[in-house]
């Protein structure tokens, strides 16, 4: 008897956080239409498998579908923007950006502004994961960015001609990552109208920089 009852209290609560999640979804695809929308962007109301598979390069350590709040995707030519927004708990929350375009063949790369704030763990080893990777023959480059990936595929993908390109940019994010078909931008907080033109067209700038 008391199995059941754990088991009825279990199914439950597993109901109730089913429906408060769809019901809070809603909500959300409401309130984020009204500036997405104008931008070229329709709010999904289902995630599918295909449309979420494509952050798995980034993110494999990707979690729950009831943790997603949002997906955003817009489409121009060859070009397809999708944009999430992940819970993380109460008021805990990322945004993440993800450029797609067929043109781009990449190894897995990680790309980091330089500064002088830049946390140790981005200087640190990482193992046998990804390698830093130097650029020895264009200090410029070097001193503005640190790379993470493959050195030897890293090196041929980030050719002189995408390292200038990288280096005459005026608004780059903190980080991104580059991999298969894709590229992969991730911000702090929930998508809002203040910030979101302008992470698309940071989105939008590094994926052109990273096509063939």
């Amino acid at each position: 008897m008391e199995i059941l009852v754990v088991i009825a209290a279990s199914v439950s609560v597993f109901a109730f956080l089913f429906f408060a999640s769809a019901s809070g979804r809603k909500k959300r695809k409401s309130e984020l239409s009204e500036f997405v929308e104008p931008l070229g962007f329709d709010v999904l109301s289902n995630f599918d498998d295909e449309t979420l598979g494509n952050f798995y390069p980034h993110l494999p350590s990707f979690g729950l579908k009831t943790n997603i709040r949002a997906v955003c995707v817009a489409d121009s030519d060859s070009m397809r923007i999708i944009v999430m927004e992940y819970s993380f708990g109460k008021g805990v929350f990322k945004q993440y950006y993800l450029g797609i375009n067929p043109s781009i063949s990449a190894p897995q790369i990680v790309i980091k502004k330089r500064t002088p704030s830049t946390k140790s763990i981005w200087t640190a080893s990482w193992g046998d994961v990804l390698f830093q990777v130097d650029f020895e023959d264009d200090p410029e480059f070097n001193e503005n960015f640190i790379v993470r990936g493959d050195p030897d595929q890293s090196r041929a993908f980030l050719n002189p001609t995408r390292r200038k390109s990288l280096c005459d940019a005026t608004d780059l994010p903190d980080y991104f990552s580059v991999h298969l078909n894709s590229v992969f931008l991730a911000f702090p907080n929930r998508i809002d109208a203040a910030t979101f033109e302008r992470y698309v067209d940071q989105c939008l700038a590094i994926t052109r920089l990273m096509m063939g």
